[in-house]
């Protein structure tokens, strides 16, 4: 998600008549959500046999969140996002009340018995992340219909957040022209109508082409729904691998490409607005990351097998890594050398207002052009250099906000790589660097020796679960959270210290 001054019109939403704000329809609408991700999870399953239980849980549980939703929704007049810390509040209580009410319902059902695994599952659907301790091929099929709901969701939730909830303008976090009211249409409401039809329409070519290539209905649904939100869950232990299959993996090709792109760029398209596209160096630089990737991914490989197969295999490894899908066709085995192109690439992510995650192609098109001009002013310092992006000039704070925003970075994936290292001491250091950046760009699978099926404690998954989220979210917007909070935990120790003091001074 990429944060910036905004000014949103007021939209049709809610507002607590009892004072609990956007908080309290931050739980509506995760309650709305989840209930009818649940109630669509649980008859797809029903009954299925074992898993009959967890079908069952799922439908009552999604009927009483949506008679929850339902109820406090007619209470409710309304609810306001006028500036960014309403837009950053509502975020994270959304984020927060959507991942709590999913874990109580993986606990309830069954499917988990521990809280921090149920914490770190939930926290994965939502985020879009394919990180897993569950075994997909033991699950019923209630389970993985909802596990790929979920993720489904959470690629919409994050266009929504990008596109509503906070449009991008020039004198934002990302100075691309390509965002907002300056593609889909200036009222928030037919905007949220165009982005679902895009977002629906691609999940459904995704479905098809997987159908038609040989995947199976069934997998076909749930691969198209993961792999339209770059979310990377499948319904096989060993991922894409299992199917063995070369029109399987060039379907998932274009899918985890296309997930890399701004949804802008899709639509411009579309439309034909191709005038428009040849101004965004983003894209420039996104085609030249993924095609550079997969020569140089190709040059390094063990040529084993047909010319074809090498470049599919090529192409789909850094389409997973690029997107931050984290789709498995073989192990994520590298050379030393590819390793820290699979570790840049995954790092980096895809285009900003993709529903991938990470640095970003556009904050790194300004880190690049800030250091070459830092560079140029080191031997003539009366050069005047402007930055732009896409067209656009970035201003001197922007650039400010960049260099706090990649320390900011660097440090959040040092300081996850430390906690998980205490947790899981059989890790190496590089291990555990991978695990972090894997989880804080939303990706999947580490580029590491460690397994998939790799178990870590209390402390690890609940760093890995932070990681996401915070990944999800992007930096300013939960370092604002974790302010607020401090701050609200401030005061209310003082009020409890003071009125300790006034108790003591009656007495």
């Amino acid at each position: 998600m990429r944060i910036a001054r905004v000014k949103l019109t007021k939209m049709p939403n809610l507002k607590n008549p009892h004072g609990l704000g956007s908080n309290f329809g931050s739980l509506v609408f995760a309650s709305i959500t989840l209930g009818a991700v649940s109630i669509v999870s649980g008859f797809a399953g029903y009954p299925s046999g074992a898993g009959g239980r967890v079908s069952l849980v799922l439908v009552i549980v999604g009927f009483f969140l949506s008679l929850f939703a339902a109820l406090n929704f007619k209470g409710l007049k309304t609810f306001e996002l006028n500036n960014p810390s309403e837009v950053f509040s509502f975020s994270f209580y959304f984020f927060l009340s959507f991942i709590l009410l999913q874990s109580v319902m993986l606990i309830a059902s069954g499917v988990v018995s521990t809280v921090d695994v149920a914490i770190l599952e939930s926290t994965s659907g939502i985020t879009t992340t394919a990180i897993s301790t569950l075994n997909p091929e033991s699950l019923s099929t209630s389970v993985n219909v909802f596990r790929s709901l979920t993720q489904w969701v959470g690629g919409l939730v994050a266009l929504f957040l990008v596109f509503v909830a906070t449009p991008i303008t020039s004198s934002g976090d990302n100075p691309s022209a390509a965002y907002g009211p300056k593609i889909f249409s200036r009222k928030p409401v037919k905007r949220i109508q165009e982005i679902s039809i895009l977002y629906s329409g691609l999940t459904l070519c995704v479905f098809a082409a997987l159908n038609i290539a040989g995947m199976g209905f069934f997998d076909s649904f749930a691969h198209s729904l993961t792999a339209s939100s770059t979310g990377g869950f499948s319904t096989k232990a060993s991922s894409i691998a299992f199917f063995e299959s070369g029109p399987i993996e060039w379907v998932l090709i274009c899918a985890m490409f296309l997930g890399g792109l701004n949804l802008g760029i899709i639509w411009w398209i579309g439309r034909r607005k191709i005038r428009n596209i040849k101004s965004n160096n983003e894209l420039r630089l996104y085609l030249l990351m993924f095609f550079g990737g997969v020569v140089l991914f190709w040059l390094k490989g063990d040529f084993i097998g047909s010319f074809s197969y090498q470049v599919r295999d090529a192409s789909f490894k850094v389409a997973s890594l690029l997107s931050t899908t984290g789709f498995v066709n073989k192990d994520w085995e590298f050379s030393s050398g590819i390793s820290a192109i699979a570790l840049l690439l995954l790092a980096t992510g895809g285009m900003a207002g993709s529903p991938g995650s990470g640095f970003g192609v556009h904050r790194l098109i300004a880190l690049i052009k800030y250091l070459r001009r830092e560079l140029t002013r080191k031997y003539n310092r009366q050069a005047i250099r402007k930055i732009k992006v896409s067209g656009e000039v970035v201003n001197e704070r922007e650039l400010d906000k960049l260099q706090g925003y990649t320390a900011i970075f660097i440090f959040i994936i040092a300081m996850g790589s430390f906690l998980i290292s205490l947790d899981n001491e059989s890790l190496r250091i590089e291990d555990s660097i991978a695990v972090s950046l894997s989880a804080f760009v939303t990706g999947g699978p580490p580029i590491t020796e460690a397994t998939l099926a790799t178990e870590y404690g209390i402390l690890g998954n609940f760093t890995l679960s932070v990681l996401m989220v915070v990944g999800r979210l992007s930096i300013l917007p939960a370092a604002y959270m974790i302010l607020k909070l401090s701050q609200s935990i401030k005061l209310n120790l003082r009020g409890f210290v003071s009125s300790k003091r006034s108790s003591d001074e009656i007495l």
